[in-house]
């Protein structure tokens, strides 16, 4: 009886999972994404775009709580990701995602900040505030390349872009 049993609970958690498909394979990257974390991305952009990018700002702006500072970095936790602040100083330069389970898709940021370049790490988006004049590049560094619309994220830089 109790053999009886086992088998059936065995047989009953061998159902595909979004994780695995049919045939037991692992399933591509190429789900629709989530978007939880794109609101704070957006916010960070433009956040970074001011000329008072200063780490409580940026922190305000992306409704974060700083957990950790150093000298050179602020750190944010959000449920699913994790958001590192580059700071000399008090400026913020850089903004890294690093996606955790609220990975967007190629596709949604392509909604968001237009048509990206393929470049060697991921994906660029180039953004250009209107109001202070600022351009802004974003990596989106996808979880498997090549990279197509319904690709998943797994991390995303924003920093300023160099002028030339």
């Amino acid at each position: 009886m109790l053999v009886c049993c086992l088998c059936a609970l065995a047989g009953c958690s061998r159902t595909e999972t979004p994780e695995r498909g049919a045939d037991g394979q692992s399933a591509p990257a190429t789900a629709e994404g989530n978007d939880s974390s794109l609101a704070h991305v957006n916010a960070g952009v433009r956040a970074l775009a001011r000329p008072e990018a200063t780490v409580d700002y940026v922190a305000a702006e992306i409704e974060g709580t700083i957990m950790a500072r150093t000298k050179s970095q602020a750190l944010m936790h959000y449920d699913g990701y994790r958001v590192t602040l580059t700071t000399p100083g008090d400026r913020v330069t850089q903004i890294k995602f690093d996606l955790v389970e609220a990975k967007p898709s190629i596709g949604q940021l392509t909604e968001l900040f237009g048509e990206p370049e393929e470049g060697r790490k991921g994906m660029l988006y180039r953004y250009e505030s209107v109001v202070t004049g600022s351009s802004i590049v974003l990596l989106a560094v996808p979880v498997s390349m090549p990279a197509t619309e319904g690709t998943l994220v797994r991390q995303i830089i924003v920093e300023g872009a160099r002028n030339r």
